[in-house]
C-alpha cells in the first residue's frame, strides 16, 4: 500500500484516512495539524513574548536571511533555493508571521514572501 500524498510505501495496519485519502502517519499529522499563518492568538503571544529569550530555528533564520539579501521573493523560488517542500516552508512560515518577521504580499499580482 502507498501513501496517496506522499508515495511512501506503508504498512495496511499503519494506513491513516484523512480527507477520504490513505496516507501514511506522517502526511497525516501535516494534513489535520498543519499551522495557520493568520492566527490572532498566535500573534499576540508571539508579540508577547518578544522580549524573552525565543530564538528562531536554523530553517527560520535561513529564511530571514535570504529575505534580507534577496528581497521579495516567490514561494516557489524561495523553497527552491533553500530546498524546502511547500508544507516545510508553510510550517516554518507560520511562526515567522505570528512573530511579524515575514508576510506575504501581492505585487503586480503575484504572491511574493517579504520581510515584515
Amino acid at each position: 500500500m502507498k501513501c496517496r500524498k506522499c508515495g511512501a510505501e506503508i504498512k495496511e495496519n499503519e494506513a491513516m484516512e484523512a480527507y477520504g485519502q490513505t496516507v501514511c502517519e506522517d502526511c497525516y499529522i501535516d494534513m489535520a495539524a498543519k499551522p495557520k499563518t493568520c492566527d490572532p492568538w498566535a500573534v499576540y503571544s508571539a508579540k508577547n513574548l518578544k522580549n524573552t529569550e525565543s530564538s528562531l530555528t536554523k530553517m527560520q533564520s535561513a529564511i530571514v536571511d535570504y529575505l534580507k539579501k534577496n528581497g521579495p521573493t516567490p514561494p516557489e523560488n524561495l523553497t527552491e533555493d533553500l530546498g524546502l517542500s511547500m508544507d516545510e516552508f508553510e510550517r516554518e512560515m507560520a511562526p515567522l508571521r505570528h512573530m511579524e518577521k515575514v508576510r506575504a504580499q501581492l505585487r503586480e499580482g503575484k504572491k511574493v514572501i517579504c520581510l515584515w
